[in-house]
């Protein structure tokens, strides 16, 4: 169990790196498109055209990092009126509702992508296939919800929430 916690972890931390490098990346696209759209009057018809794909795809990125972590948002209400062992239910419970809701959402996602597959969907000008793109993310939200489930199932095997990182 321990060696694929470990296996999940660097999994988890090496998608939040890549999707934050191509952010990185797209952002300085940004930037180098505005200059030259003000002074050379020659914008970068690439940076337009990918801009939800992109951003999608590095969104999405940095999902598994958080449920595995459990960095999630959390409300801390009943810590001081119920006791304990039911505080800690309700987080389970909590979890749980995350892992269906991360469920739904690659679910609707992949069905998403299909339908952007069958229509045939294309970038505007440069008619680059939006379809593989919406799979990427599709396929990084279903791992988030395989993530979570560890984190339901094995809690002693992620980061707990109050741990410095």
């Amino acid at each position: 169990m321990l060696r694929l916690s470990v296996l999940i972890e660097r999994a988890v931390n090496a998608l939040a790196v890549i999707g934050l490098s191509i952010l990185l990346f797209y952002a300085g696209a940004v930037v180098l498109d505005a200059l030259l759209r003000s002074f050379a009057n020659a914008p970068i018809a690439l940076v337009r055209e990918i801009a939800d794909l992109v951003i999608a795809i590095s969104a999405a990125s940095c999902l598994p990092l958080v449920m595995y972590r459990r960095h999630n948002i959390t409300l801390r209400v009943l810590e001081g009126i119920l006791p304990a062992p039911i505080v800690r239910r309700v987080d389970v419970f909590a979890h749980c509702i995350v892992f269906v809701v991360l469920l739904t959402m690659a679910w609707q996602f992949f069905m998403f992508s299909a339908k952007t597959a069958r229509a045939g969907d294309v970038t505007w000008l440069m008619q680059i296939p939006k379809a593989p793109f919406w799979y990427v993310a599709s396929s990084i939200i279903a791992f988030a919800a395989l993530v979570q489930g560890w984190v339901v199932l094995h809690p002693a095997n992620s980061v707990p929430e109050d741990a410095e990182v």
